[in-house]
């Protein structure tokens, strides 16, 4: 457990008890840890323990038991009962973009079915400093889940974790932070793309990525680019394209892949960061008179229901986003019961679906491909 300097620590060490009986970790007639050991727990002296658990006693809450130690009470008082306790979820937006992008939704819906049987509110903020601080101080909050943070956002929120507040990353992380994380090896599945499209005979690329200030982007776009490299693939036969978001691009980014596209010797396949940047990057494939994946194969990050349905049907990485939120409620419900973050970076697999949008190069594309 981490403690902030200005509450004093048996206060601190109290209201976490109360949190655990009044979210139902512990229940009434639970006997909880002995003192020494919650005391090694949550890195605080025996004293301090036993000072908070005195407090408990006086207001009814728990019961202190000669041979048998501190009981929660069988009736316990109704304010306890009666309180909100809050995780705060921080999105770009507030949550409000959430509902229309299928990466967003998927991690929401699953933490809000994880908390649903806890009995605990979500309060979806933007990452707006003031206003957290300010809830920080008016409910009874349980910690934090950070959802696909920018890099401008991660000072703020290394800063919560030092002060004592819960925080967890979900979509974004890097193995620097103090905070914990849980994500999938973005990077590590845009070298398998790169390899596998190597693998069908590949030699020039197009990569399009959203704005690099997302970490998902960022390690997307190293994971190509290093693929490249080591594979020995000279600049001269890799074009780039970033885009301020990840569900459009615009004309001028779209113009330039267009003019790419319909060089002599332009790229066969095309790497894109994100489900709906593939969706347009089949598009302007169609617009410069070409095919996918005759002309050039395409393969994308992300694989809703519709990737399926796309025409044609797209070959892309399968993020398990559903478990990915649901492990991040997890890990910060342990963290904020003082369990220390073990692993404190978590990877979960990402896995890729090929479909009928890739496909080795054919003769003519494989002759332009190879011209000087």
């Amino acid at each position: 457990m981490r403690f902030n300097a200005e509450t004093p620590r048996y206060v601190q060490v109290r209201q976490w008890v109360e949190r655990q009986i009044a979210t139902g970790y512990w229940k009434s007639g639970d006997v909880l840890p002995p003192e020494r050991e919650l005391a090694q727990q949550l890195g605080v002296s025996p004293l301090t323990v036993s000072r908070a658990l005195q407090g408990l006693a006086r207001e009814g809450i728990v019961t202190r038991k000669r041979r048998v130690g501190t009981v929660v009470a069988e009736n316990l008082p109704p304010n306890l009962l009666q309180r909100s306790f809050t995780i705060m979820a921080l999105g770009l937006g507030g949550g409000t973009r959430q509902p229309v992008d299928f990466y967003f939704s998927s991690i929401q819906r699953s933490v809000l079915n994880t908390l649903a049987p806890l009995a605990l509110r979500t309060l979806w903020l933007d990452y707006q400093i003031d206003q957290i601080e300010r809830e920080l101080l008016s409910t009874e909050f349980v910690g934090v889940l950070a959802m696909a943070p920018a890099a401008e956002h991660i000072a703020l929120l290394e800063d919560l974790y030092r002060r004592g507040v819960p925080v967890v990353i979900v979509g974004a992380s890097a193995q620097e932070w103090e905070t914990p994380t849980v994500d999938t090896d973005n990077y590590r599945a845009a070298r398998e793309g790169v390899e596998y499209l190597l693998g069908l005979g590949h030699r020039r690329f197009l990569g399009l990525f959203g704005a690099l200030e997302t970490f998902n982007s960022r390690d997307r776009w190293r994971g190509f680019r290093d693929a490249l490299h080591e594979a020995g693939v000279p600049e001269a036969h890799l074009w780039t394209f970033t885009t301020p978001y990840a569900d459009e691009i615009d004309e001028a980014v779209r113009e330039g892949i267009r003019t790419a596209l319909r060089l002599p010797n332009g790229p066969t396949a095309i790497v894109a960061g994100g489900y709906y940047l593939a969706l347009s990057a089949m598009q302007t494939v169609h617009q410069a008179g070409l095919r996918t994946p005759d002309d050039v194969s395409v393969l994308g990050f992300d694989d809703p229901p519709s990737a399926a349905l796309a025409s044609p049907p797209l070959t892309t990485f399968r993020q398990p986003l559903e478990q990915l939120g649901a492990r991040a409620v997890q890990k910060l419900l342990a963290c904020a019961k003082g369990a220390r973050p073990d692993p404190l970076h978590e990877y979960l697999p990402i896995e890729l679906i090929v479909r009928g949008s890739t496909a080795p190069p054919t003769p003519a594309a494989r002759a332009l491909a190879q011209s000087p």
